[in-house]
């Protein structure tokens, strides 16, 4: 089937279980809606499918780009004529401090203490950690080490591995540290251990964290935050910056009468 090779084309991409499956269910709900086989969908039918159906900018931005991405790969164009609404920007939501620090109390078993340093410190998302293997660390020279990871859209980078992350990952052997995990258990793991101590967070928040912690220490150089989260646009990173500055916190309390009960 069409929809099986295209999933089969996403996977060979290196994009995450969850993007392909919604992928997949956007295109099968507009072709059950028009009543065709998804290869013969045309930008005429996602129209229609759009006009009965209420839909937030965020959803509808959502489809367009997984529409997108499919007509790219039958090789005609299902958006023409539909606006994209514009991107919101996202405040990032680290995990606080202690919660981490209490996380990583919590999280007894190897694996899952390995999965929390691996956001935390290396800012890896999910399915990034998923599939990391022994093969994409590197020996960089003066006993450091990086990590090659393979993010969103394939896009490979290098990164540093602190030696808090190297320790939780010395024990691994050869090949796929986690063969066969997917990405849902990494989060669903964290946030279960997270849920017993009475912290509620995301996986993806221990990447936030990473962020922030970057900006801090880096002094403030949103450059190099960029570089390090692997951001393609500056503006994503401007993100961190709101929620690092510590600037911010001092000039407010310190404006004339701001102390004042």
């Amino acid at each position: 089937m069409v929809i099986e090779k295209y999933a089969a084309s996403q996977r060979a991409d290196g994009y995450a279980y969850n993007t392909i499956r919604a992928r997949v269910n956007c295109i099968k709900a507009i072709a059950k809606h028009s009543g065709l086989a998804p290869n013969r969908i045309r930008a005429e039918h996602v129209q229609e499918y759009f006009s009965t159906r209420f839909l937030t900018s965020w959803t509808r931005r959502t489809y367009l780009n997984h529409l997108s991405s499919f007509g790219k790969w039958l090789g005609r164009n299902l958006i023409d004529g539909l606006r994209k609404p514009p991107a919101p920007r996202a405040t990032p939501d680290p995990i606080a401090e202690r919660d981490l620090k209490d996380l990583l109390r919590s999280a007894t078993r190897p694996d899952h203490k390995a999965w929390v340093l691996l956001g935390a410190f290396c800012g890896l998302r999910a399915h990034e950690t998923a599939k990391l293997s022994a093969e994409d660390l590197h020996d960089a020279g003066d006993g450091q080490t990086v990590l090659r990871v393979v993010g969103k859209g394939g896009r490979t980078d290098v990164i540093p591995v602190p030696p808090v992350v190297l320790a939780a990952l010395k024990e691994k052997s050869g090949g796929r540290f986690w063969p066969e995990l997917r990405p849902e258990k990494v989060s669903r793991s964290i946030s279960r251990i997270a849920a017993a101590i009475g912290v509620k967070i995301r996986y993806h928040q221990l990447r936030h964290r990473f962020g922030t912690a970057v900006y801090r220490a880096s002094g403030q150089d949103l450059l190099l935050t960029q570089r390090l989260m692997r951001h393609a646009s500056p503006a994503t990173t401007a993100g961190y910056a709101a929620v690092a500055d510590d600037r911010f916190q001092v000039i407010v309390r310190d404006l004339p009468g701001a102390l004042a009960a």
